[in-house]
Order: structure tokens, then sequence, then C-alpha cells
């Protein structure tokens, strides 16, 4: 069914359809059929998803597995600017920002680039469409979501009774299951096949395009109890996909069963239970199906059996963390009701606490095997936004965001490994853009990590932060978790190959500080120069800064490394210092010559506030201000557009006022990113109401957590940025630095009650605002330790 068709089926739908269950106790139910994909259930076990959107007698499961990106250019090695790299510092120098990018488009067109080169897309693999005849008027319909199970639910009734459907993607099978039920015996008529239809993409991307110049030839099958579906592709290369196949096992508890083409019909079934599961081909004379076949047959065909595997290990993750912000009777409401009822100014406690659960739910299904892209782990348009990569240069971040401090740690593990496992290109993009050792990680990637995607508008060879930034997560990894071993094979390894190209990389400047150049300060241009290449870009600094800090900890923590602890220690102590411009605030560019542009989405320069408050920060007093009024600068702008557009550029304005203690201004952001971005779906968009895109499921639960508890090692802030509007509440299993966890924490106008537990014997500090001094605190290991603090009003 065509979306328009769909659309013109959604406005016929009685008035009588009326909600008669209660949402799931963690959870959301929708009184809306979904009119596309982008406004689908969703429900993934980190390696595969599935979107269910339609009405109920045509309904479609998306099926979507975390690998399958198509083939559209072969890898490259990125441009030889090392041995022009003088040339470009002159342009640099001489202020020739612009003929500096184009200077390296140029030497990329020589090489035989072609053009700006887009990364591998993400694609679904195909759709499992459902018919199922109604009889007579549909009432009582819902769908549903419940976080705690994973299952994505559509339940209606006609003249014969009520049915349902039920779907999951199981973490303990990796098999995507569906059930459908009626009434009684006998009840279940349906058509089931397996197909692909090239859905619109979003933004005026071009999904048919892309589908028929990327896909050579599919074939669909049914027979034998099992519906299968195969693409080839036309491109690949060594070391790509070259197509994918899908396998799906029908299993029907009474009736009768009949194939035709494609498709298989049963009538008068009491169940219908399907099971699929999604291989990519690297080998396409190589068909799993045999074998996927004889795997599937191996499951029980019981799916409340195989639910209970799924959830007795996808249940306890989730259930890790809770939010109580006095939601109350509003919890019961539709996402429909909620939504309409919270508005900007007013924002429901409710709706924050549904999709603050939402989003960790979504970055929970979408960490497995992978980690989540631009869409997690779903999609339903073959040419979706930015090709639905791994934006390095802070989407990805943003999603990433809360896993720590969400008690989702194991969900960073895919992400290392992603790294880890294209450590050789990235010494490759290091060796060939600047002649240095270590390593370069790009701004955007997906099956690769050459740097190939740029242009002279985006000069994003320059941006030289992508692997200290990741070196932050693997630092707190460590710091979290408490693993010392991690830290010592896996972190410290890492972020010596990030500080390898730094020692390389930077050059002593005029003022005897060392250089960025060239810098890139993702993706904005100074109010006086229109070209986004630049000098001294203030997050390449304050990345560089940061990660050396970090180094020199860890090493020193764990005993070695002394002669290159004096190497890092020197260069922190020749790294230029933050400037601060005319108004007061903190500049983007660490240079004179570049001018603040405060009209922009992204806030790059806030960099070393994403994470909390660093303590060079933290003790300097008018750089707290001058920080605090560079984010005011932005805010001023957000104002203006009602939050604007770009949704993780406020969750990292939250996060950069909740590390300032301002928590007007932390809680302005998550007013605007609970409001404005969600659909009925509870998955977030990247613009308010378009663009399917997860990066604030991540982000936005962050912004929460860093507003109710802070920390570094040895010390705990409580409700740090408190805002007015949470006079009281409740969060459990706050994760913090030190391998502590806030097992509970509680507040009201006049107490604070909280409950923490150590995985280590140690003594630390806890601070409340409006206390004079931080008060001791002794941690046994494994102990609850349980504080009861009266509140003194700040």
């Amino acid at each position: 069914m065509s979306p328009k068709a769909l659309l013109l089926l959604l406005l016929t739908i009685p008035a009588c359809w009326q909600l008669h269950a209660a949402a799931p106790d963690r959870g959301f139910v929708s009184r809306q059929p979904a009119a596309s994909w982008e406004q689908a259930l969703v429900t993934g076990n980190g390696i595969q998803g599935a979107m269910v959107y339609g009405v109920p007698d045509q309904e479609t499961i998306i099926l979507n597995h975390g690998r399958l990106y198509l083939p559209l250019h072969p890898p490259l090695p990125p441009p030889d600017t090392a041995s022009r790299l003088p040339e470009l510092r002159r342009l640099m120098a001489e202020e020739k920002f612009q003929q500096a990018a184009e200077q390296v488009v140029t030497i990329a067109d020589q090489a035989g680039y072609g053009g700006k080169r887009w990364t591998d897309p993400f694609i679904p693999a195909c759709d499992l469409t459902l018919s199922q005849p109604a009889s007579g008027t549909t009432t009582a319909y819902q769908r549903s979501v419940d976080f705690a199970s994973g299952v994505a639910a559509v339940e209606w009734h006609d003249d014969r009774g009520g049915f349902a459907r039920r779907v999951f993607v199981s973490r303990a099978d990796n098999v995507i299951a569906l059930s459908l039920t009626g009434p009684g015996k006998g009840a279940v008529d349906c058509q089931l096949e397996l197909s692909t239809r090239p859905a619109a993409g979003q933004g005026g991307w071009d999904a048919e395009r892309m589908f028929q110049t990327g896909i050579k030839d599919t074939t669909a099958a049914a027979g034998g109890g099992f519906l299968t579906y195969r693409a080839d592709f036309r491109r690949s290369w060594p070391g790509s996909l070259q197509g994918y196949e899908v396998t799906a096992r029908v299993i029907t508890t009474g009736g009768s069963t009949t194939t035709d083409g494609g498709s298989i019909h049963i009538s008068g079934a009491d169940e219908v239970v399907v099971l699929a599961r999604i291989h990519p081909l690297t080998d396409a004379g190589h068909s799993r199906q045999p074998q996927t076949k004889a795997a599937l047959a191996a499951l029980p065909p019981d799916f409340n059996a195989l639910l209970a595997r799924h959830t007795a290990i996808h249940g306890p993750l989730f259930r890790r963390v809770r939010l109580d912000l006095g939601g109350n009777d509003d919890r019961s409401l539709s996402s429909e009701e909620v939504l309409e009822k919270s508005k900007v100014g007013q924002l429901s406690p409710a709706l924050l606490e549904k999709v603050f659960d939402s989003g960790r739910y979504v970055i929970l299904s979408s960490s497995g095997e992978v980690f989540p892209n631009l869409q997690g782990i779903w999609n339903g348009t073959w040419s979706p936004p930015w090709s639905a990569d791994f934006t390095l240069n802070g989407n990805v971040q943003c999603a990433l965001a809360a896993d720590l401090s969400g008690n989702l740690a194991e969900c960073l593990l895919p992400f290392f490994n992603y790294l880890e496992e294209h450590l050789p290109e990235f010494r490759t993009n290091a060796r060939r853009l600047y002649g240095c050792r270590g390593i370069h990680v790009p701004s955007r990637a997906s099956t690769h990590g050459l740097n190939n995607h740029f242009d002279a508008t985006w000069p994003m060879t320059f941006w030289t932060a992508g692997a200290a930034w990741a070196a932050r997560f693997y630092h707190d990894y460590a710091i979290y978790t408490g693993d010392r071993e991690f830290l010592a094979n896996r972190a410290v390894p890492f972020m010596k190959e990030a500080a390898l190209f730094y020692e390389d990389f930077l050059i002593e400047g005029p003022d005897g500080k060392l250089l960025f150049s060239p810098s890139y300060s993702p993706e904005n241009n100074p109010a006086n120069n229109p070209s986004q290449a630049c000098v001294n870009a203030t997050m390449d600094a304050a990345a560089a800064r940061e990660l050396l800090i970090n180094l020199v900890a860890d090493c020193q923590s764990l005993g070695t490394d002394e002669e290159a602890v004096k190497r890092w220690q020197t260069m922190l102590a020749k790294l230029p210092p933050y400037q601060i411009n005319a108004d007061g605030a903190v500049k983007e560019w660490l240079t004179p010559a570049l001018e603040d542009n405060y009209a922009h989405r992204h806030v790059s320069h806030l960099y070393p506030l994403f994470a909390g408050l660093p303590e060079e920060i933290a003790v300097d007093a008018p750089l707290q201000l001058a920080f605090r009024t560079a984010l005011e600068k932005r805010m001023e702008i957000r104002r203006r557009e009602n939050g604007g557009v770009m949704a993780f550029g406020l969750v990292q304005m939250g996060l950069a006022a909740a590390a300032l203690r301002d928590s007007a201004m932390a809680y302005e952001t998550v007013d605007w990113l609970t409001n404005n971005f969600w659909n009925a779906n509870l998955v977030s968009t990247h613009n308010p109401g378009e663009l399917f895109n997860t990066d604030i499921c991540g982000g936005l639960p962050a912004v929460v957590l860093a507003m109710l508890v802070d920390s570094r090692p040895g010390h705990l802030d409580l409700l740090p940025a408190l805002p007015k509007q949470w006079p009281r509440g409740c969060v459990e299993g706050v994760r913090c630095r030190g391998n502590i966890e806030v097992c509970s924490l509680r507040w009201s106008p006049d107490r604070v009650e909280a409950t923490l537990r150590s995985g280590s014997t140690q003594t630390i500090t806890v601070s409340l605002p409006g206390e004079p001094s931080p008060r001791r605190v002794d941690l046994p290991a494994g102990e609850r330790i349980h504080l009861s603090i009266a509140r003194t009003q700040p």
C-alpha cells in the first residue's frame, strides 16, 4: 500500500477506536496507526531490528540488520595531503582558508575521487507484509511497546472479537519473532509475504534511484513452511557485502496453509508464529538459507517461551534505571494525548519520564553486536539522510552519552570493537593526510574507516578531534566500571595512539604555543570568513588537552610510560589557552583572526563541558563565566526559534549547562528536547517533526542524569543542576565515576535521601547545593550506604 493510500485509509478510521488496555508499566500505548515507517513501533536486539506500522488489515514489518550497508563507493586511500602540508599551512597562515580547502579537493580529484563520496548507506532488508481481513467494524485499536520486554504489539477488535500481533527481536536466539492470535480457535486468516518497496526517502533523498542503481536482482519464494528473500548488489569489491538473505519460518497451530508464488496463505489458524533471520552475504555464491532453515527449525515453536528467554536478558538491563518526576495519572495517557498535553514552557513530567525510558530502550535495542548509527538499528528507506551512517563529529557521541551514567556500560563495547577493527585504516588516515604516526578518526564512517567524505564546503579532513573524543569514552568506561584490565589493555593503548598523532601533527606557532593547522569546528564558519576551514578550533585544542590530561592520569595510575608522560606534560603546558572575546564569551577559534559566529546549531567549542566540569575550568571562575556566556549566546539564537533544529546540538548545550550548574538553562534544553523532537512512536527526530533519528535517545537521558548526579573519582555531586520545576522526585540506578552506583536518590523540598553502593572500598566526598562543604562518606565494597540529608536551599 502506498503512503498516500495508507493516509487516506487512516482518515476513515472510526472515532470509536478507543484504548481499552492500560499502558505498560514501562512503555506506552498509541491509539492511532502509523501512516509511515517513520512512525513505526521499533524493537531490536543490537544486531537485528523490526519496525511495525500499518492498519489492522494491512501491516508492514520492516526487517533490519545492523551490518546491512549498500556498497556505494569502493574505499580509497585518503588524499595525499601530507606531501602538500607545508603549502596548506602556508595558506592557513595567510588566512586563505578556502583556498586550502579547495586544494584538498584538487588533490583528491587528481587521485580519482570524482567528487564528493558519501559513506555506504544503511538499508532495510525487506518488508514482511501481513494482510489480515477484517470482519465488520474495527474498534478498540491500540499499538504499544513494552520497554521492559521489547514487545511491540498491535491489538484491535472486530465483530469476531479481539486480535493481537506481537513482535520482538530475541537477544537469546537472535531471531525476529512475530505472533498472530485471534479471539479463539480457528480465528486467524492471513497472507504473509517478504518483499521490498523503495519507500520515499526523508528530506528529498532519492530512494528509488538508490534501489535501482544498487540492486542487481531480488528473489522471493514460499514453500515448506518458509518464506525466503534474497537481494544481490550491483556493486561489490573485496571485503564488501555482495547481497543478503532473509529466511522466515512460518508456524501455524491449526488451520490450513497454501502457497502462491512468494506468499503463504493461512486459513482458520489458532495462532501463527513467524521466526525470521537476516544474513548479510560477503560471498554471494554461498547461500546461508539451508543452514538458517535448520537453525530456525531447531527453535521451539512457542512464542511465549522464546519471549521468556529474551526477556530474561533484556529486562534486567532496561530496568537498571528508573526516573520518577511525578508523572502520576498522566502516565496512563496515550502517547498522542501526553504529547498534546505537554507544551514548551509547560513540560509534562509524564512525557519526560516516558521519553527518558524510551530513549534508553532505543539505545539498548540498537546496541549489541553493533552500536547505534544515525537511525539506531532501523530504517525504512533505501536512501536515508546522511547515509544513516556513523557520524563521529557529534551524533554518535550523543547517542552513546548516557551509556555509562545510564547503567548500560556494555552498550559501549561494540563502539570500542568497531574502533579497534578499523585501527589500520585510522593509521592510514593519519599517515596520508598529515604524515603522522598514530590515528586519525574521520567525521563519517560506515563500512570502513578511511577518510573519504569531504568537499570544499565541508573540509572534514581538517577535523582532528575524532580520536581524542573516542578516547574520552575509553577513559570514562574504565573509570565508571573500575575495570583495570580494560584500562591497561584497551583504553590506554588507544589513547596512546591518539596522542601519538598530536606529537607529530602539532607545530609551534609564532607565540610559542602549539598550533592546530589545519583545523575545523564542525560545521561552523567564523563571522568574518565564509570558509569552515580554519586554524586553532577550540574543540580541537580542548579534545587534545582532555586526552593528554586523562592519559597522564591513567599511565600514572598504572605506573607505566614515565618518559611519555613527561612528553605529554610538556605538550599540555604548550597548548593554546582558552580565549575570551569582547562579549565575554569563550571563543570558538583560538586566534584573533577569526570572529565568533553565534547563529549556528553546533556548539563544538563547549566540548570541555560535554562530560562534566574539568578541573581547569572548575577552579577558574572567570573562565566558567566565559563558558556560560558562550552558552547563553547560543541559547539566545535557539530561543528565537523555539529550540530550533538539530536536536543533538541542544543535547550538547544541556550537558554544558548542567556542567556549569546552570539549572535554568539545562531545564530549558530539556523542555525543547522533550516537547519538539518525538513522534507518537516515542522515537526521536533530528528536527521538529521530521527525519527519523535516534541521537537524542541517548542524549536526553544523559542531560537529565547530569542534572541529577555528577561525579569524578572520589567525589559525587547530588542534584548539581536541579531545576525548580522538579521540586521532588526519584532516580534509581545511576552509575558514577569511581565504580559507584547511586542505587536510589530521592529528594523533596526538605530532604535528600541517597543510597550508594561502591564496587571497591573507598572514602569519597559528597556535595549538595546549599551545603557549606562536602561531607566524607565511607563506602565498604558491595555494601549499600544510606544518606539522609536535610536540604538547605542555595
